[in-house]
Formats: structure tokens, sequence, C-alpha cells
């Protein structure tokens, strides 16, 4: 192999030759395409734009293709990030996988870990640099690119058990937020602060001495009620229509 280049292994010598008509200073030899290592972003690009099968780079510790499929997350309803290795991002590659979130901190680093020792640029540069391009299953919960994975796990989890109740609260109270206070504060979800209102009034049997009164619930002015209780001791987060998670306020 030669020192200042490198022997690229096509799957076929049509891919090859995809290749190297959008590359210059490369030589084709079949399904072999040698092309210097300055050439090597020029490739990734050329690569990705033919949409070939990604080459054996002749001479590297390992030959075989990224079984991500073996840690990958398939859960379709985990909450979970996409982790790209940033070498391979920074030399036109895209490299990295889907990791479940509700596993523990230290699993879901071993999971990057694994990722990046798989990385395309692992041969000629130190692949330890990573960061999350995207994520899904959050309920809306915003999750920053390089996001502690400590509190990916604990909120994951969290989510796992609570859902949207809680990405509710998370959103509202920011790093505030505590499980024990949500859990302290919630009430659960109603179709509008005056169905809360009355929820509560009927538990106190409000509702039934109107009714042995022989009023009828109408007149009570569930509204009224509901913005005076709303001023300062609840607190109501509307997500969709006749979806209101309430909490007490902290």
């Amino acid at each position: 192999m030669n020192l200042f280049s490198n022997t690229l292994i096509f799957h076929s010598e049509l891919d090859a030759q995809l290749v190297a008509e959008q590359v210059y200073n490369c030589h084709l030899e079949g399904n072999l395409l040698i092309v210097p290592f300055q050439e090597q972003r020029a490739v990734s690009l050329a690569i990705n734009l033919a949409e070939v099968a990604f080459p054996i780079i002749e001479g590297e510790s390992c030959l075989l293709p990224f079984p991500k499929h073996e840690r990958e997350c398939l859960d379709d309803d985990a909450p979970q990030i996409y982790v790209a290795c940033l070498s391979a991002y920074n030399n036109s590659f895209l490299h990295g996988m889907w990791i479940d979130c509700t596993q523990d901190a230290d699993a879901i680093q071993e999971d990057i870990e694994w990722m990046l020792s798989w990385s395309p640029c692992r041969n000629y540069e130190a692949c330890e640099e990573w960061a999350i391009h995207d994520y899904q299953n959050w309920h809306g919960i915003h999750i920053d690119e390089w996001e502690s994975i400590e509190k990916l796990a604990e909120l994951a989890q969290v989510l796992s058990e609570y859902g949207e109740a809680y990405a509710a609260y998370y959103q509202y109270y920011g790093d505030y937020a505590t499980l024990d206070d949500f859990k302290d504060s919630y009430w659960g979800k109603y179709d509008s602060e005056e169905d809360f209102v009355y929820d509560q009034l009927e538990e106190q049997g409000l509702i039934k001495k109107f009714d042995e009164m022989g009023l009828s619930s109408s007149y009570i002015d569930l509204e009224a009620i509901a913005k005076d209780w709303f001023i300062d001791s609840y607190l109501s987060i509307e997500e969709g229509y006749k979806e209101v998670y309430i909490f007490s306020r902290n």
C-alpha cells in the first residue's frame, strides 16, 4: 500500500467508476480506486453523491461494515437520540446510530463509544467527539446537541412512566422540574379548568348538596371559580383540544 494514498475496494467496477468520474487525481483499476490522502474529502463526497456502498479501505484494521443493527434502538416508542461521530461528519461521512435513552447513563455512554469505534475515520484520526443530531419521542421537549447523558437517561425513564403529563410540567418549569415535585403537584388531565373545578366540587359533596336542595349544578359559576383558583393555587397547561394538565402551584 502506498503511504501517500488510499486504495479503495468497491463492491463492483461500476461503483468504482461512478466515484472515479467525480474525483481528480485518482487511478482506477477494475473495482479498485487509488486516491491521494489529500483527496479524501472529495472522495467521501463523491461516494455520497454516487449513492454507492462505502468501499473497503485497504489496510484498515477492520474490514467489516458497521453492524449498527446489533445495538441500535429498535423500540419505536422509546425516547431516543441519534448520535453522530463528528470526525466522520467533518469528513463528509454520515456515521451514527439511534440510541435508546431509557437505559442508564453508563449503557448510553457504552453505545456511543461502540458507535465511535466503528467510525470510517478511525484509522487516520481519533474519533472521540460526538453530537446529538436528531431525537424523537420526547413529547415536545427540546434536546440540545450536547445534552448531558445523565440528564437524558433520567428524563427518558420518567417520560416512559408519566409521558406527556411530565413533559408538560418539565417544559413549564425547565431545569427546576423534579420528579418529586411533579408527583406532589399533579392532579391529572381534564377537559378544561372548569371540568377540574366541577370534579373537585363533586368530590367534596357540594354537587350532591345542590341536588338535595333541588337546585341544578348549572347555577354554579364554574368559570368564575376556576378564574379564582387558578390565580395562585393551581396551574393549568393546555396541550390540545380538551387536554389540560392540572398542577398545584409550587
